[in-house]
C-alpha cells in the first residue's frame, strides 16, 4: 500500500520538474518612451498567435484577422509571420509578465518586462577625498545616480587604452605602475543606455624623466653630427 501512495507523489514532482525546466524567463528592459520588442524563438508556419499580460490579453492572431486588446489598443505592433511583439512609448502601465502561444501551443520562454531609467554621465570620485602622492592607496568610485537604473555594469580605463571590465569602486595603488597611468575614466552600462566620464588626473601620476644612458646617447649622437659638418 505504502508503494502505491508513493507513485503519484513522485508523478507529481517529475510533473513539477518537468515544467520547471521547459520555461525560462527573460528578463527584459525598456525605458519610459522606448520601444519594447519581445521575439519569440519560433519557426515555422503560423496560424495562430496569442499573446497575455498579466494574464489579460494583449493580441490575437486567428486566420487572417488581428485583434489588439485594452490599452494595447494603437500602441502594440504584431509581426504575424515571427509572432514577434513590439510596443511603443512604453511607461509602467506596460510593465509586467507576458507570455504568448502560437499555434495553440504554449512556448517555453516567458518575459518579465521592466522599466527602467538611462544611466546618468558618471564622475571618477576618490577615496578619500584628499588622495595625494603621500599615501599608499587610494580607492576611486565610478559615481553617479543609478536609482532605478535596473542592473549596471561599469568598465574603467586608463589613459587611452581599452575598456576593462570591473567593479563601481577600484583600488589603486602607489606604486611604479600606476605612476605611468595620466588619466582614469570609468563607464557606466545598462540594457538601455551607456556613459562615460571624463578622464581624471591620477593622483600618483609622475612624469618619469629620461635616463642617464638615454641622455648620453643623444649627446653622443649631437657630437657626433658635429663632427660630420
Amino acid at each position: 500500500m505504502e508503494r502505491k501512495l508513493c507513485f503519484p507523489l513522485f508523478a507529481v514532482l517529475l510533473f513539477v520538474m518537468l515544467n520547471s525546466a521547459q520555461a525560462q524567463t527573460i528578463e527584459s528592459y525598456s525605458e519610459v518612451g522606448g520601444t519594447l520588442i519581445l521575439t519569440p524563438p519560433f519557426s515555422g508556419a503560423i496560424t495562430s498567435i496569442l499573446w497575455k499580460h498579466d494574464g489579460n490579453l494583449v493580441v490575437e492572431l486567428v486566420g487572417n484577422e488581428v485583434d489588439y486588446y485594452g490599452k494595447f489598443r494603437g500602441m502594440a505592433t504584431l509581426d504575424t509571420t515571427t509572432g514577434r511583439l513590439e510596443i511603443k512609448n512604453m511607461n509602467k502601465i506596460y510593465a509586467g509578465w507576458y507570455t504568448v502561444e502560437i499555434n495553440n501551443q504554449v512556448q517555453s520562454q516567458e518575459y518579465n518586462v521592466e522599466l527602467i531609467k538611462k544611466v546618468p554621465k558618471p564622475e571618477v570620485a576618490f577615496k578619500p577625498l584628499a588622495c595625494s602622492p603621500a599615501l599608499l592607496n587610494c580607492t576611486m568610485t565610478c559615481d553617479g545616480d543609478t536609482s532605478e537604473a535596473g542592473p549596471v555594469t561599469y568598465s574603467w580605463r586608463e589613459g587611452d587604452g581599452d575598456w576593462i571590465p570591473g567593479e563601481k569602486d577600484r583600488d589603486i595603488k602607489n606604486d611604479e605602475e600606476t605612476k605611468k597611468v595620466k588619466t582614469f575614466s570609468c563607464q557606466m552600462k545598462n540594457p538601455v543606455s551607456e556613459e562615460e566620464s571624463e578622464p581624471q588626473d591620477n593622483p600618483f601620476f609622475q612624469l618619469i624623466p629620461e635616463s642617464s644612458a638615454d641622455v648620453d646617447c643623444q649627446e653622443t649622437d649631437l657630437s657626433t653630427s658635429r663632427w660630420k659638418w
